[in-house]
């Protein structure tokens, strides 16, 4: 043991996220970069609570398979994901257990919970048909329902957009006020709370495109008209886009807006894409369309990927180059990557995208400072 991490009651600690911070949760109890947290004044250690990316990846898998966030019914719901059985893992069958808090005080702590990160309009979703951003204040809102004193967080703005990052600031300073001792990581020192953020920008109800001058290439990617809800959630309306060689897109949206979604459209993950007017390298999405052809010619990273294979995000990025893509889809191709691996990724993309000036390329990220200058190519959804 590399010594402690003392945490204070009311004291927020931010560090590096990294190597040196990785945070585990082990049967000798919580570590952030091999020290054992501890709470100051206390000789037993904490009740405490952890969100990472390992948690995500365990909600991610509950679906069994990876392209199961695409059929929304008849998984686990939010509701059940946040039960008081779910949260505790209590047993159906042990009679006479002691619970660590009675139903009732435990529905008060969910409402309160529920409002502070603003989980209404998620409740009756299913787990494995949310966002990444979605997921991550859903395992927040687990988290916190422990009622722990100490809380660590592992990253936790990986994957938010500005206004969701901004959210988490304030709920991390409201439970601070409350007198939760807080330890977590973070790649920036504007995810810190505290830490101002310039340049947030409101929601916009409607696709805006900001593009560069076309090199005139053949398209790569066309969808024309896309109507797609589920349920009364709308996501796209009368919505077109073209992509075609050469050009690097920057994909841009809120938590939940369907940028994700609008990529499965591309690949043919999601089943809704054979009833749209979409095109891959030419080939339209419609029954008896073998995708295998259209597949070999992409390369793809994404949190989803890295849930399910359990490769890290540079192993995949390294991956689909080896490939040689004509079409390459980055899905926050930077989660859980310290500073030293995010130069490491761009310099890789970058550099095959120089070299294959034909190969078109489409990038989701929350964060302006992650993306090449060379996407020069920005749609907003």
């Amino acid at each position: 043991m590399a010594g402690e991490l003392i945490a204070e009651k009311g004291r927020v600690v931010a560090l590096p996220a990294g190597a040196a911070n990785i945070v585990r949760d082990g049967m000798d109890g919580v570590t952030v970069g091999g020290r054992a947290v501890r709470l100051a004044g206390q000789d037993a250690p904490p009740r405490t609570a952890v969100l990472c990316f390992g948690q995500q990846a365990a909600a991610a898998r509950k679906g069994g398979w990876l392209q199961a966030r695409w059929h929304e019914t008849g998984e686990s719901t939010v509701r059940d994901f946040l039960s008081y059985g779910e949260v505790w893992e209590v047993n159906p069958y042990e009679i006479g257990a002691r619970r660590p808090v009675t139903r009732k005080a435990f529905a008060v702590l969910l409402r309160r919970v529920a409002e502070l990160l603003a989980l209404a309009p998620l409740m009756s979703r299913a787990v494995i048909a949310l966002s990444n951003g979605e997921t991550r204040r859903v395992l927040l809102a687990r988290a916190l329902l422990k009622n722990p004193q100490v809380l660590v967080l592992d990253d936790p703005a990986a994957g938010l957009d500005v206004s969701q990052r901004e959210r988490l600031k304030a709920v991390l300073l409201s439970l601070a006020a409350q007198g939760v001792a807080i330890v977590m990581t973070c790649r920036h020192g504007d995810e810190a709370p505290g830490a101002a953020v310039r340049g947030a920008k409101a929601r916009r109800r409607h696709p805006r495109v900001c593009a560069a001058a076309s090199v005139g290439g053949r398209p790569v990617v066309e969808i024309a008209h896309l109507d797609l809800s589920y349920g009364r959630r709308v996501l796209f309306e009368d919505f077109s886009w073209r992509v075609n060689e050469g050009e690097h897109w920057v994909l841009r949206g809120d938590n939940g807006k369907g940028k994700t979604t609008l990529l499965a459209l591309v690949t043919g993950d999601s089943p809704m894409a054979y009833a749209a007017d979409i095109k891959v390298f030419g080939v339209p999405r419609k029954v008896g369309v073998a995708l295998a052809g259209v597949r070999a010619r992409i390369g793809m990273v994404s949190p989803e990927m890295q849930a399910y294979s359990g490769a890290g995000a540079m192993a995949l990025l390294r991956d689909a180059l080896r490939r040689r893509p004509r079409l390459l889809l980055l899905d926050e191709p930077f989660m859980n990557m310290d500073a030293e691996e995010v130069r490491a990724a761009q310099a890789a993309v970058v550099g095959y995208l120089e070299t294959h000036p034909r190969v078109a390329a489409i990038l989701v990220c929350h964060r302006e400072d992650e993306a090449p200058a060379m996407f020069d190519r920005v749609m907003s959804i």
